[in-house]
């Protein structure tokens, strides 16, 4: 317990010079499960982080373990600058995640990523790179909104709705928020061949969080032929 608390500690001082993003920083490691993924992740191996924005998660997992090397990508260049806090072994990069070519990796994370894309079209789109990017029994982790009648469910929706994109994008709200409850994705990563194990982490959290744990799984040989 000790050095979790030491990492978070060590991850929110990081931030300690960049104004308002210091206590943002305390507010995720609040309201997101960082702790609970950061466990279902491998200790090593090249991982990338799609949609890092100030790259929060991403130094969490890399001040968690020496033996990752992590590359985040993030579309707006003024989190990138933020992000990059010195930590030898990991690196961002500014880029559409739809656009740019996603390299070789033992695990991609989507880290309440998806459902900002603007269509449910470019969900699959991205979702299709990501498992082409991953090596043989590679992971991709996806943490989304659980989409179910509850009281933490809409405030989820009031807070990607309105609250992001005041913060973020100088807006007062945000129509293009494309929600897809759990069922709805298993059934499009299990077209996509992934073993996936889900887990809820909700507890003492303002929001709701589904994750799934996917496992891309080994081509099949069969008569010379390869399935996939």
């Amino acid at each position: 317990m000790r050095k979790r608390e030491t990492n978070i500690d060590k991850v929110i001082l990081l931030y300690a010079d960049i104004g308002w993003k210091k206590w943002f920083s305390k507010i995720r490691f609040w309201d997101a499960p960082f702790f609970e993924v950061e466990k279902i992740i491998s200790k090593k191996g090249f991982i990338v982080d799609l949609g890092c924005g100030e790259g929060i998660f991403t130094n969490f997992l890399a001040l968690s373990s020496g033996k990752r090397k992590i590359l985040g990508f993030e579309l707006d260049g003024k989190r990138v600058k933020q992000a990059d806090r010195g930590l030898k072994n990991v690196n961002f990069k500014q880029g559409n995640v739809l656009k740019i070519r996603l390299p070789s990796c033992d695990t991609i994370v989507l880290f309440h990523l998806l459902h900002h894309l603007k269509s449910y079209k470019d969900q699959k789109k991205l979702i299709d790179s990501c498992f082409n990017a991953i090596e043989k029994r590679g992971r991709l982790i996806i943490v989304e909104v659980d989409v179910k009648l509850s009281l933490k469910y809409f405030i989820s929706w009031l807070t990607d709705h309105f609250v992001v994109p005041i913060l973020f994008e100088g807006k007062l709200f945000e129509k293009d928020v494309h929600f897809r409850n759990k069922n709805e994705w298993l059934e499009l990563l299990e077209q996509k061949e992934f073993d996936c194990k889900t887990f809820s982490f909700e507890k003492g959290k303002p929001f709701t969080h589904v994750v799934f744990e996917c496992t891309k799984k080994p081509k099949l040989v069969n008569q010379g032929r390869i399935i996939n």
